[in-house]
């Protein structure tokens, strides 16, 4: 009888160490199939990684020829504003030529003022409209003369403008 209630011991023993091993088994499968998972997550985020890399490499080509573009462009507008610039001058040339009559003004151009006795015409130098004393009490250097001539009060702040622009 000692050897069959040791042999049912053995075989108890047996079986509980088959059922630890069993739940073991069963862990390290639970354990197997979440670390594919991650594997297979981890292969995805990957790819969308390189995805990623392509797509800024690519947006990094877009932004450099953009930025030489706009090199481009910064360049080409300066060489417009600068015929801009010369346009006006000769539109301003233009201007003086076109000399208002004394005969037909009768009031101040930007004031309104009536002309009078006390109240004369005076010839701006640099768009050559007529305005009164208080109007065109500005004297500035001019092509026209070697020394400064009268201008009105907003060729005044044009030529100012101009003239600490090409100082600059």
């Amino acid at each position: 009888m000692i050897g069959r209630t040791a042999l049912e011991t053995d075989l108890r023993i047996e079986r509980e160490w088959r059922g630890n091993l069993q739940k073991n088994l069963d862990t390290e499968k639970a354990k197997y199939t979440a670390q594919q998972k991650e594997l297979q997550q981890l292969r995805q985020v990957e790819q969308a990684h390189e995805t990623l890399q392509r797509e800024y490499r690519q947006l990094q080509r877009t932004c450099e020829e953009q930025e030489k573009t706009l090199a481009e462009l910064g360049s080409h507008l300066s060489e417009s504003k600068l015929r801009v610039e010369d346009l006006r001058e000769l539109q301003q040339v233009n201007k003086e030529a076109t000399w208002a009559s004394d005969k037909e003004v009768t009031n101040c151009k930007q004031c309104e003022k009536a002309f009078s006795v006390a109240r004369r015409k005076h010839h701006c130098r640099n768009c050559g409209e007529i305005f009164c004393a208080e109007c065109s009490d500005n004297k500035m250097p001019h092509p026209s003369s070697s020394k400064p001539v009268r201008v009105c009060d907003s060729c005044h702040e044009i030529l100012l403008q101009r003239y600490s622009a090409g100082g600059n």
